[in-house]
């Protein structure tokens, strides 16, 4: 007998069904089964013909129904490459692209996209209030490292007063550093922005 595929339905077929009224697969079913049913009937159709207008005897009617049972066998089995064409040919043509949209599916495509909207819209203002964090955290770690920066400069300068100011009370103990000493402290008053040149000048004209 003719092979047939079982049915086993899927996502294109049901597509197929909503479209057409029919999937691939039970077309593909219909078709051998009909071609099948043809072939018998067709044979057995001969075969009471010939019972009837031949003068037959029982050995004689069971010799033409085995001949004709194997030439149905025969015929099935010739047909399968035929049916197999036949079957690429209905895959191609009862196919629906996936991007066809059916009438059907449209008020559910809209049901859809208004939901992936709105989740969409809160997906945006999740994110713009991370990037609004984002860049108040990266504001306050420069003003952070700003702070910080000047506050090393600050220390700098005062390492290096206390350095000057070292010098200065082991300088006052030998008269013979006065050059020394003012070189320091021009030193230092350059170290320190709000003494002016005047300033310095004025330390040593008492």
């Amino acid at each position: 007998m003719i092979k047939i595929t079982p049915w086993t339905g899927g996502i294109e077929e049901e597509y197929e069904t909503q479209h057409f009224g029919f999937g691939a697969q039970r077309l593909k079913i219909s078709v051998r089964q009909m071609v099948e049913q043809k072939i018998q009937t067709g044979v057995k159709d001969m075969e009471s013909y010939l019972q009837e207008s031949l003068d037959l005897n029982d050995k004689d009617k069971m010799t033409l129904t085995h001949s004709c049972d194997k030439l149905i066998h025969l015929y099935c089995e010739r047909a399968g490459p035929s049916l197999d064409i036949i079957d690429e040919e209905i895959e191609r043509i009862v196919k629906i692209p996936h991007n066809v949209l059916l009438p059907e599916d449209e008020v559910q495509l809209e049901e859809i996209s208004d939901e992936d909207y709105e989740k969409l819209r809160e997906e945006v203002v999740s994110l713009r209030r991370r990037v609004e964090r984002g860049a108040l955290m990266e504001a306050l770690l420069t003003a952070e490292e700003e702070e910080l920066s000047s506050v090393e400069k600050v220390c700098e300068i005062a390492k290096k007063d206390m350095e000057v100011l070292d010098l200065l009370q082991k300088n006052l103990e030998s008269s013979d550093s006065v050059k020394s000493i003012q070189s320091e402290v021009q030193f230092l008053c350059a170290s320190v922005p709000f003494i002016n040149k005047n300033e310095q000048l004025d330390i040593f004209d008492e």
